[in-house]
């Protein structure tokens, strides 16, 4: 009896272990880069270019100064027309993932100052296309060599990376995109999903998250 209080706060974290184990992991967080890629990318040819902490400044691809905030490093490094930048923390956002991939040649980014402008170009097989900044997304169309006129190939919250392809889909080359569903009377899930599409803007599958993607991809 002496120990009694001990029961109610007992109850307590068997029940709080018990609804963590039934609601199990929030899917818009995936594991961060760690030690071992690092390690993995230097052995595999890739150069360190810069390391980023809390405080830093930055550029990002169109120019644009900015200030990184993050109690943890980002690892900027290189190799041939590769870039990428390792996210470290204890968790990181599934949109990001653990790393972030880029291309010197083909990819330029531009800074949207109304909506419509161009925010990105991409050259893939000899095509080009580029995405625009709307008011509530982002669309991706495909440039005519000739007229220099735009088709729209997908509206989109957010148009994501190219993939040159992805094993078990037939179709390549293909986009990630972030899409947004509406509720019919107002307001809107949270995507929990990336969404895969050939440049013909039709569906091709979902994967979870980029570390998942990045398995079974080979990106631009």
């Amino acid at each position: 009896m002496k120990h009694w209080f001990l029961y109610p706060i007992s109850i307590l974290f068997i029940f709080i272990i018990t609804i963590s184990l039934l609601i199990g992991e929030d899917k818009a967080w995936v594991d961060c880069s760690n030690e071992n890629d690092l390690y993995r990318y230097v052995k595999e040819g890739w150069k360190v270019d810069k390391v980023l902490k809390d405080g830093d400044v930055n550029y990002g691809r169109d120019g644009t100064k900015y200030f990184y905030k993050n109690e943890y490093p980002q690892i900027w490094m290189s190799r041939g027309n590769k870039i990428k930048a390792l996210n470290f923390g204890w968790r990181c956002y599934f949109l990001e993932g653990a790393e972030l991939n880029f291309t010197r040649a083909n990819y330029q980014s531009y800074k949207a100052e109304k909506y419509g402008d161009v925010i990105a170009k991409y050259e893939i097989e000899n095509e080009e296309y580029v995405i625009t900044q709307e008011a509530t997304y982002q669309e991706l169309w495909k440039i005519s060599p000739n007229t220099k006129e735009k088709k729209s190939i997908k509206k989109a919250f957010s148009i994501e990376k190219f993939a040159e392809h992805c094993e078990m889909i037939g179709k390549n080359p293909l986009f990630f995109a972030t899409v947004k569903e509406y509720y019919f009377s107002g307001g809107w899930a949270e995507p929990s999903h990336l969404t895969i599409f050939d440049l013909t803007g039709k569906k091709v599958g979902i994967a979870p998250d980029w570390e998942y993607a990045e398995q079974f991809c080979e990106f631009y």
